[in-house]
């Protein structure tokens, strides 16, 4: 290897983290629904490790009371249950619990920089519904509500690296037609 290479790459690195660390300082934080409120026709929620619980969806006034309400346990590395099953036209609540903080509770990375801001799960459901939702920690539960207005089987995934078996946090939402 040459000699010069790993000062270069070294200088590089550092520069990206300086630059990450001023431009996110700078960077207009996102506004979240506070608990039991619904932003009107926005489906995602950046969320953080602080909120306890967070509504997502469209106005419940113009969904109606969920149809169906179904507890999915979130832990490392797998969604509980991984099939979930709803009736085409159903107004549906899922309630995600999150069970442990995903890469933070690993002994060997205690002290990671910047890990405790981008640990925990996410939550997000390929196809029409644009679910997407991040922060879901050990004791927090995010709550998303939605019309299955489209039949089909939709993959639904983690969306934060949480542990080295992350991409086998996978599940299916099947909408079932009437």
């Amino acid at each position: 290897m040459r000699a010069w290479l790993a000062p270069l790459v070294l200088g590089v690195l550092a520069i990206a983290v300086v630059a990450y660390v001023v431009v996110g300082s700078q960077t207009a934080k996102p506004t979240a629904a506070a608990p039991g409120e619904y932003v009107a026709g926005l489906k995602r929620s950046p969320g953080t490790f602080k909120e306890s619980s967070i509504d997502v969806g469209a106005q419940l006034s113009t969904l109606g009371e969920p149809d169906v309400t179904i507890d999915v346990d979130v832990m490392r590395p797998v969604f509980l249950p991984t099939v979930i099953t709803v009736k085409q036209g159903q107004v549906v609540r899922l309630r995600l619990h999150g069970k442990d903080n995903g890469l933070e509770d690993m002994p060997e990375l205690q002290g990671a920089l910047g890990l405790h801001e981008f640990s925990g799960h996410g939550f997000q459901i390929f196809g029409p519904y644009d679910v997407w939702i991040t922060g879901i920690r050990k004791g927090v539960t995010k709550e998303v509500i939605f019309r299955a207005s489209v039949a089909g089987e939709f993959q639904f995934e983690c969306v934060v690296f949480c542990s080295p078996n992350h991409y086998a946090m996978l599940g299916k939402l099947v909408v079932e037609e009437r």
